[in-house]
């Protein structure tokens, strides 16, 4: 081998062995790094902390009232406006003992007031007796209601979740005042409507109500035509012109619709309808509005007469019963 030969071999190995130098200290050189990385990032780790709700004092009520049972123990018989109930509600608070919750602090909800918008209520507290009641007497009712007198834990403030927190603790009793229409009387102009909407004759269905329910002092009044419809201003005007303000309490009007023509059901079972009555009132002495309604009702039958009998008088029903409740 001559000596330029090996003179080129031993450069090979220099290289060769530079390259294997360049391998081992990159391996190392990355081997430190990862190592660094992952001790690095052991000590970066944050704390968590374990946040805690605070509870609010209205929180801390609700607890206070675990085991409290309020009932209602005894309420009067339904009247007619004018009158005074003849005895008092009466409710109690009770622990889970069935011991008497002596001093405990209720509130009782109760109607006062009636507008055409609807029933204002008021508020008042009381503190129950050792027995654990209440007693409460209205003053004499002035106006006809249905609704009801609720009775719950005093709130602690108007923190507006407490009424709903505190269902579970309300109870109720059942307000019922009945109208003066029996006495007093009232003139009808109520139109029946055929399924093309038209006007076809004034309702005998909600008169026929009434005496069943042994009221006969309502009948058709003396305006009966169909021009009026709609024009409470020239009925009332009219009717007052013909019959004054004092022979009848009241004038009652509106209409019964159906809201959509009486249909067969697919699988040919029977007839369904939708009736919608639209009735208003008056006071007769001065033309007040006091009463509005809109009720509706779903009825089925095996043919079309079926259908629409039982429709129109379960509608009379309950229109009739809101009006002695509402006026």
């Amino acid at each position: 081998m001559t000596e330029s030969e090996l003179f080129k071999m031993k450069r090979i190995k220099i290289v060769f062995f530079s390259l294997i130098s360049i391998t081992l200290l990159t391996s190392c050189a990355t081997t430190t790094a990862e190592s660094q990385s992952k001790t690095t990032s052991n000590h970066k780790t944050p704390s968590r902390e374990i946040e805690t709700k605070k509870e609010t004092a209205e929180d801390l009520f609700i607890k206070s009232l675990e085991g409290i049972t309020i009932t209602n123990v005894s309420s009067p018989k339904e009247i007619t406006k004018g009158r005074s109930f003849s005895k008092p509600f009466v409710f109690s608070a009770k622990k889970a003992d069935g011991s008497a919750a002596e001093g405990f602090a209720l509130t009782l909800e109760y109607p006062v007031s009636k507008s055409i918008e609807g029933i204002n209520f008021e508020k008042i507290d009381f503190v129950t007796d050792s027995e654990g009641n209440i007693y409460f007497t209205p003053a004499q009712t002035t106006f006809a209601a249905k609704t009801k007198v609720n009775v719950y834990p005093t709130p602690i403030s108007d923190d507006a979740s407490l009424p709903e927190r505190l269902k579970p603790y309300t109870a109720s009793a059942d307000w019922k005042v009945k109208s003066d229409i029996a006495s007093k009387g009232a003139v009808l102009f109520i139109w029946d409507y055929n399924e093309k909407d038209r006007p076809v004759n004034n309702s005998y269905n909600i008169q026929a109500e009434f005496r069943c329910r042994g009221i006969t002092m309502v009948g058709n009044g003396p305006v009966n035509e169909t021009s009026y419809i709609g024009k409470p201003n020239a009925l009332y005007k009219d009717t007052y012109d013909i019959i004054g303000g004092t022979q009848y309490g009241y004038l009652i009007y509106g209409t019964i619709k159906f809201e959509q023509p009486v249909t067969e059901n697919e699988d040919e079972s029977g007839y369904y309808c939708l009736l919608k009555a639209e009735i208003e009132a008056v006071n007769m002495k001065n033309g007040s509005k006091i009463y509005t309604s809109v009720i509706t009702y779903e009825s089925k039958g095996k043919n079309w007469n079926e259908c629409v009998s039982k429709g129109k008088d379960k509608l009379s029903q309950l229109v009739v019963d809101d009006l002695i409740y509402g006026l």
